[in-house]
């Protein structure tokens, strides 16, 4: 059987493609005019063309370039072009054609074979960049000089560079959530990543969710069965959490590219728990008892550790709290999960891990804390006694020791707090300082607020994967539209300011609707 000049051609280019990745040393932030300099086209060179002005390599550069960027215009690319020249000459323009001159060329020059040259070696690109994590023009996450930009542009460069963000923190998360599909499956994943972003917007059960969503895409998608059925296809829920802590790194190594992050400087963290309630059986796995509320004496429970200052608050790692998990092992392991990426200046804890085994699991780590104090009867005791303010250093509560500082809040309230940090009751301010310092927590509650009230999909489901699954999507989503946030701040400031730019649905909405490419 003889073989077709194109077969062969699809043959070396996708060897060539493979051995231009090879060139990065498995970089998985590639930029793509780095990626098509170096590409090798010759093997789709048209010999008749006659070179006039631009040659056919650049021509066929600007092509991929441009299906690459998904920019829908040539007269797009050609602006991010001219406000991008060392990227024009990367392609082998000295300077930019024009409209005509690239149309004239895409309709003329080109045959049908080569035009289906192109669109292979564009898709095998993206299912290349997919399958193996990779995310094209990660670049665009360093902060640049800006020029000021009147106001009616700056709304219409907001929105634009939203959706060019969008685009690419979905592709770059997208090939790391499992559904568990199989090479025969109907639907793609991304089809599973859209229905469940759009679930936990309109904090919607799958049944409700997915038949919304049908309606809104307009095209065939997963129901409530098949999302179901796949997330319970895991086998257990350490596979899910290795699964999300993947994800948050990527998070984190994208974070740390836009310098918001300075690794020299210290945070104050916050730690809290979360609870969601239910209503079934006690024995079923991972429910936790908890005080009555709403009906219930039952719930799921998540630990989380925060980022408590304004604009950097990300969760850094959430987890799921079971029957036999104590106080004293989830600590250590938010602790040695956080102090791997930053430095803890301070720790802000509630009255919950106010216990010896808990505030010596902190001391440990050798972390500075602040929390208020359970108001037991000895505490309670002190309160009637003591006057404010007064700091009673080196408290003893069984084997532990600690500073207890007593102030009075703005309605004359008495309020015992512990740290093992100096105060002195001569302070100028002591109280004001005290509870602003403990203030910072509150941003760990606005947190799971925006988690359970913009991303986090409803369930009444007894299986605990289905639980966790939902939990741990909405924090990714969290974590991605503070992150969406602070580039788009990037983008039309240089500097990040504390109001958020987008809000959370929009956020949302831009990120179910855009289409990162690939699979």
């Amino acid at each position: 059987m003889k073989t077709t000049k194109q077969s062969i051609s699809k043959t070396e280019i996708e060897k060539e493609i493979y051995n231009t990745f090879e060139l990065f040393n498995k970089e998985k932030n590639i930029c793509i005019a780095d990626f098509i300099e170096k590409l090798n086209i010759s093997t789709i060179k048209h010999q008749e063309y006659r070179k006039i002005k631009f040659s056919y390599e650049s021509l066929i550069r600007f092509i991929l370039y441009q299906k690459l960027k998904k920019f829908r215009f040539i007269t797009q690319t050609r602006q991010h072009l001219k406000n991008h020249p060392e990227e024009g000459i990367q392609l082998g323009f000295k300077e930019i054609p024009n409209r005509r001159q690239i149309g004239y060329f895409q309709n003329h020059i080109l045959d049908n074979e080569t035009k289906e040259l192109i669109d292979f070696i564009i898709d095998k690109i993206e299912e290349i960049t997919d399958k193996f994590g990779i995310t094209l023009d990660i670049v665009s996450l360093k902060p640049k000089k800006i020029k000021p930009t009147k106001t009616r542009n700056q709304y219409y460069i907001r929105d634009k560079k939203t959706r060019e963000i969008c685009q690419l923190v979905k592709k770059r998360f997208s090939p790391f959530m499992d559904f568990k599909l199989n090479n025969n499956t109907i639907y793609k994943k991304k089809q599973f990543i859209d229905l469940m972003i759009h679930m936990g917007m309109t904090r919607d059960f799958a049944e409700n969710g997915s038949k919304t969503f049908k309606e809104i895409k307009g095209q065939k998608s997963p129901n409530s069965d098949t999302l179901l059925y796949h997330i319970k296809n895991h086998n257990d829920l350490k596979e899910i959490q290795k699964m999300y802590l993947t994800l948050f790194e990527i998070h984190w190594e994208m974070t740390k590219q836009t310098n918001v992050i300075d690794l020299r400087k210290s945070y104050d963290v916050a730690i809290d728990y979360t609870e969601w309630y239910f209503y079934g059986d006690r024995s079923t796995p991972m429910v936790v008892g908890k005080k009555p509320e709403r009906g219930t004496s039952k719930c799921y429970k998540f630990a989380t550790i925060n980022i408590v200052e304004s604009g950097k608050r990300f969760t850094l790692l959430a987890l799921p709290v079971g029957p036999f998990d104590t106080k004293e092992k989830i600590l250590k392991q938010l602790f040695t999960y956080a102090l791997k990426r930053i430095k803890i200046k301070r720790v802000y804890v509630d009255r919950g891990f106010f216990d010896s085994k808990s505030i010596n699991t902190i001391k440990q780590f050798r972390l500075k804390f602040l929390m208020p104090c359970t108001a037991n009867s000895r505490i309670k005791k002190i309160l009637d006694i003591m006057p404010s303010p007064t700091v009673i250093n080196d408290y003893e509560m069984e084997n532990t020791l600690f500073n207890v500082v007593i102030v009075e809040d703005d309605e004359g309230n008495k309020r015992a707090f512990a740290t093992n940090e100096q105060f002195s009751e001569n302070d100028v301010d002591l109280a004001t300082r005290l509870f602003l310092l403990y203030g910072k927590r509150w941003g760990i509650e606005t947190s799971y607020k925006v988690k359970k009230h913009s991303f986090l999909p409803k369930t009444t489901s007894k299986n605990y994967l289905i639980r966790i699954f939902y939990f741990l999507f909405s924090v990714l989503l969290y974590n991605l539209w503070l992150l969406a946030d602070i580039l788009i701040w990037l983008a039309l400031c240089g500097e990040v300011k504390q109001d958020h730019l987008i809000t959370s649905k929009y956020f949302g909405t831009i990120l179910y609707t855009i289409d990162p490419g690939g699979g």
